[in-house]
């Protein structure tokens, strides 16, 4: 169930007009730190600040890293070089790591060289990383125990290190070279002897990730295994971090965000609410100028068959028809496909029976929709040959727009571009041209013009 905020900007404001704040800070305190910042999104960066700072550790940079990331740099440049370094300390390592690399650069060589200078190399070797890989999103703050400790000795050492571990539904057992060995999950440990070893009861076929592993396919491993988190290990095989299933949802998020925006033709997400509206028109008028070009093809292929329209008035009446059918028949089948490629479902190798699979369907659903079309044509002027004329198009464009709109997102993916690209307004677009060339070109034929 889906939590809605009982405080909104304006109320908040309110409360801290009136010298309430302790009152607010009472309050936030007993929520969870996704809800408070839910409730500070919407204040000015100023505000944000005083009131994270106000809620101290771990309240506050609990809360401050749940926000989005460029508001997070708005709120640490309203705040003191020490008090932004408390902040950034506070920080779970992954998320402190994104901070940093969105940062301005003065901004960073203000605040890193106060943080700790274990922190500061944890963020150095994170930075490492380049984005989307495994190692930019993985956390270093994992229980990881040696293989020859016993059980007893294994719950020592976690009593000891479990408040500055970011997770402990696995631990994971490394030899004395911190290699990989193996992985027992925290329940399994209260059901196993006090004098058993850990390389005695540990499960050894421990599934891990590369640092330099695509995330993405770090997500897919997670969901076909079901697990919270997975490790990360080095070309050594030595433990270097985990993912935990926190940023694995936040990897299927922002994929579907990115193919969202993408298929809609518009290049990225920004928060929406305080976003200028001149950045807004700047990000999606690319894209429309674009189509709008492929636009001006269309109003040429018209302008060729001008003479054609002008002699069976009809045909104009159809090709909005036809261009829909298209359209829509295209993005149908590429709706489907790039979602396969996204699930993995399907993938670039089962090209040829997609290819085969498509043309089928594009025949079987262009035959019915021509009948439609075909008898419209005839009810219309009572003619066989417009009929035929329709009802042939119809099926010619269906079959083409199905078969391009289920290969165009494999091409993509061959090409190591995001097949999201393929948007539907793009699809829809290149379709009318081709409709229209194939309409036209069968009713000259037909109706011999």
């Amino acid at each position: 169930m889906t939590r809605k905020p009982s405080l909104i900007a304006s109320e908040i404001k309110e409360i801290l007009a009136e010298g309430r704040k302790q009152e607010l800070l009472d309050f936030l305190r007993e929520q969870l730190p996704h809800d408070i910042a839910a409730y500070l999104e919407d204040l000015e960066p100023r505000t944000i600040a005083d009131i994270v700072l106000s809620l101290g550790s771990p309240v506050g940079p609990d809360a401050f890293q749940k926000l989005p990331t460029d508001l997070q740099v708005e709120v640490l440049e309203e705040m003191s070089r020490n008090d932004g370094a408390r902040l950034l300390e506070g920080m779970d390592p992954d998320e402190r790591a994104d901070l940093v690399k969105a940062l301005p650069e003065d901004e960073a060589e203000r605040i890193l060289p106060l943080i700790a200078q274990a922190k500061r190399n944890e963020i150095a070797r994170l930075l490492n990383y380049e984005e989307g890989t495994a190692g930019s999103v993985m956390t270093t703050e994992y229980a990881a125990l040696e293989e020859d400790l016993t059980i007893t000795e294994a719950f020592s050492e976690l009593r000891r290190i479990a408040p500055d571990r970011d997770t402990l539904y696995n631990i994971y057992v490394v030899d004395g070279a911190r290699r990989l060995v193996g992985v027992i999950p925290l329940k399994d440990l209260f059901v196993q002897p006090s004098l058993a070893r850990l390389k005695e009861v540990m499960r050894k076929d421990v599934i891990s990730v590369k640092g330099t592993d695509d995330v993405e396919e770090v997500a897919k491993i997670a969901k076909d295994y079901d697990l919270v988190s997975i490790p990360v290990v080095d070309d050594e095989s030595k433990l270097i971090g985990i993912v935990t299933i926190d940023d694995i949802v936040d990897v299927f998020e922002e994929e579907a965000t990115e193919d969202m925006y993408h298929y809609g033709a518009i290049d990225e997400h920004v928060r929406y609410l305080p976003s200028n509206p001149i950045w807004l028109a700047r990000q999606r008028v690319v894209w429309l100028i674009l189509l709008a070009a492929v636009g001006f093809i269309s109003g040429a292929v018209i302008d060729r068959y001008e003479a054609i329209i002008t002699s069976v008035f009809a045909l104009a009446i159809f090709v909005p028809v036809i261009n829909a059918s298209g359209g829509n028949a295209g993005t149908q089948a590429s709706t489907v496909i790039i979602r396969g490629l996204a699930t993995g479902e399907i993938s670039v190798a089962d090209s040829l029976k997609i290819f085969r699979k498509e043309i089928f369907v594009g025949l079987s659903v262009g035959v019915v929709v021509a009948l439609v079309g075909g008898l419209r044509g005839y009810l219309l002027e009572h003619s066989i040959k417009l009929a035929l004329t329709v009802g042939l198009a119809m099926v010619a464009v269906v079959t083409f727009a199905t078969v391009l709109g289920a290969v165009l997102p494999l091409v993509f993916k061959r090409l190591k571009l995001d097949p999201a690209v393929v948007s539907g307004p793009f699809i829809a677009s290149v379709l009318d041209v081709v409709a229209l060339l194939i309409y036209l070109e069968i009713a000259r034929l037909i109706l011999n013009l």
